[in-house]
């Protein structure tokens, strides 16, 4: 079981760079054991008629324009040392904490439907109820 995500010191401390960086290890293992997703559009029919026996695919549009799909991070840097360097050297967590707080600051979530709403609503106060018997009870 997986839990935790940005738990540390046995769930006594929480960070924002270690739940991001875990959630973007999390992902590529939940790729890993979902498999791999077949569609017409990734078994590329088409390219493969186009290439033919014995031909190769690793230079074709196709294969450019998808292969990374599968491994593509937000944090991992899978440059060499030279392009890493020439980049900057950005370090993982420094990257994972500006993430966050870039989404701390800027996230907008979708607000509620009404009808969800309404069963929130209803379930509160329902709760609300409960605690009131309670009390009065003691």
């Amino acid at each position: 079981m997986i839990y935790g995500v940005g738990m540390l010191d046995s769930a006594l401390a929480w960070d924002y760079a270690s739940a991001m960086l875990q959630n973007e290890f999390l992902d590529m293992v939940l790729k890993v054991v979902n498999g791999i997703q077949i569609s017409e559009a990734k078994i590329a029919y088409d390219v493969i008629k186009q290439v033919g026996p014995a031909g190769e695919f690793i230079t074709h549009d196709h294969t450019l324009k998808n292969f990374r799909s599968m491994s593509k991070t937000r944090f991992m840097n899978r440059d060499n040392r030279e392009n890493w360097e020439a980049a900057g050297s950005p370090d993982i967590v420094e990257l994972a904490y500006a993430d966050s707080m870039e989404i701390l600051n800027n996230y907008q979530p979708e607000p509620r439907s009404e009808d969800v709403q309404k069963e929130l609503d209803s379930i509160y106060a329902e709760f609300e109820a409960r605690v009131k018997e309670r009390k009065a009870k003691k």
